[in-house]
């Protein structure tokens, strides 16, 4: 079994970055529901976001937005930590 990302599943940059790419590269900006930003403060976890977004540092492209909750999970599981 494959516990790697499947970044055939995700768009790539205009410079040729992923939403792999290290956090110096690409700014991962995540959107959490009310209910989720509770637990966030109060209880330090929350369940995943309901939107990834990733912008490129260098060029401030907006290369991939994710809202589709399987491909959420599916990148939250298998990310670079």
């Amino acid at each position: 079994m494959d516990y790697s990302l499947n970044l055939t599943l995700f768009k790539e940059s205009s410079t040729g970055l992923n939403v792999d790419s290290t956090e110096d590269l690409v700014h991962v900006t995540y959107q959490y529901t009310p209910i989720a930003l509770f637990f966030v403060t109060w209880f330090g976890t929350t369940r995943m976001p309901k939107k990834i977004t990733f912008t490129c540092i260098e060029t401030d492209e907006v290369f991939e937005v994710l809202t589709d909750k399987k491909l959420i999970e599916h990148y939250m599981l298998y990310r670079r930590k």
